[in-house]
């Protein structure tokens, strides 16, 4: 179950509470969301653009405009605007940090809760239904599930979210067994 963790630092969550703010102004908090996610995944598979952006050599006016061209027509007028603050005060690498404090903010302020649902196999959509009723209720929130397969679990499902990883297959209970057993 290898997950990729943000640290979040002060910094970044100040950053995302006045991305939040901004959002509120016209409720583009969903729009805000997903063009954040885009951004992330277009910094992520071009290694140029990430190196051009870590590179304290080149001005933050160069950087300003590599931004533009490539996200000019893609995303919001202000969230642009925001991107360009974060280079002008030499923060574009805690962007990643930002996007992961907005989308709890956020998560909190809906009363959502993402959660990375594993199973050895892929579930059907009825049981893929029946897991997130169930913790929906258990959790007292919405769930957006991520669904994802682990083959090493060996029957059940593991669930993580937050700081919290549940995991309920069969692999976990022999674990503990075996533990037991050799005490």
């Amino acid at each position: 179950m290898a997950t990729t963790y943000t640290k979040i630092s002060t910094v970044s969550r100040n950053y995302a509470k006045a991305l939040l703010e901004v959002a509120a102004e016209d409720n583009s908090f969903d729009v805000y969301k997903s063009q954040l996610d885009m951004i992330s995944n277009v910094l992520n598979s071009s290694e140029d653009l990430r190196i051009v952006m870590a590179n304290s050599s080149i001005s933050a006016s160069k950087k300003i405009e590599i931004l533009e061209n490539v996200f000019k027509n893609l995303i919001d007028v202000k969230l642009l605007r925001f991107l360009k603050i974060l280079v002008e005060k030499d923060r574009f690498n805690e962007f990643e940090s930002i996007k992961s404090s907005f989308n709890e903010i956020l998560e909190k302020r809906s009363n959502r809760k993402t959660v990375e649902i594993f199973s050895p196999i892929e579930l059907d959509f009825e049981n893929k239904t029946n897991v997130k009723f169930k913790l929906e209720r258990k959790l007292n929130c919405e769930i957006v599930p991520e669904w994802k397969i682990d083959k090493s679990l060996i029957a059940g499902l593991a669930f993580k979210f937050d700081d919290t990883v549940i995991d309920t297959s069969i692999r976990s209970k022999l674990a503990v067994l075996s533990k037991n057993i050799t005490r």
